[in-house]
């Protein structure tokens, strides 16, 4: 376990974290130096997204509570805790969004940054849209180092990607937690969660996506189960 304060927020990060990473970043499949080096590049991109989108929920709720908030990081997302606090719906929403809203704006920053590093801001903006599908134009590859690159598209891939997870509008995801804070019925709020993640199922197993199709399942499972059990 790693512990460490962020502005004032404490923080632990589980062992789960890096193997989760590790093996969404192709260690499985790694052949030689160069493969480690971008998996390396691929969990630290990762940690400082998923870091980021959880410091946006503690921060936020630091400023409605005024209390020290924990964030807790393990296998492939994060917790953020404010123990003995009541936010009002209002609240909640608000700081269920700001995570999304960090992970964005880490992107954003990220395709700036790129900007800069390529010293030419239409070619860098060009160059993110690839980014965004994992994909390093040969062009520049042949101008600039691999392993720079290959750090960026992380970063800009990860946040944009991680914040289109989160905003799903299925439960417990931050997009369905938003739904919750908005809808009177938790039931019809289940039943979207259950809707949604059923048929994303079906399109990711269209697709072959059988990582995403497992963790759709999972989320369709667990809807099912609250929606069977909600009041109203």
């Amino acid at each position: 376990m790693i512990r460490f304060s962020l502005f004032g927020v404490s923080v632990c990060i589980h062992p789960t974290l890096w193997l989760t990473l590790a093996v969404l970043g192709g260690i499985l499949s790694s052949t030689g130096i160069q493969d480690l080096l971008s998996v390396s590049l691929f969990v630290v991109a990762g940690f400082i997204c998923l870091l980021s989108h959880e410091m946006g929920h503690a921060l936020v709720g630091r400023f409605f509570a005024g209390n020290c908030p924990d964030v807790h990081l393990a296998w492939l997302g994060g917790d953020c805790s404010h123990e003995g606090v009541n936010f009002t719906r209002m609240q909640g929403v608000l700081m269920t969004s700001a995570g999304p809203a960090a992970s964005l704006l880490l992107g954003v920053i990220s395709a700036l940054v790129l900007c800069l590093y390529v010293g030419d801001f239409s070619f860098g903006l060009y160059l993110s849209r690839y980014f965004l599908f994992n994909v390093i134009p040969g062009e520049a590859l042949q101008t600039w180092p691999y392993m720079p690159l290959v750090f960026f598209c992380n970063m800009i891939a990860v946040s944009f990607w991680w914040t289109v997870l989160n905003l799903l509008p299925i439960f417990p995801l931050d997009g369905g937690q938003i739904m919750h804070g908005l809808m009177r019925s938790p039931r019809l709020m289940h039943s979207v969660s259950l809707y949604v993640s059923v048929t994303l199922f079906v399109v990711f197993s269209t697709l072959g996506m059988w990582i995403a199709c497992l963790f759709m399942l999972a989320l369709s499972v667990l809807n099912y189960r609250f929606r069977m059990q909600a009041p109203y």
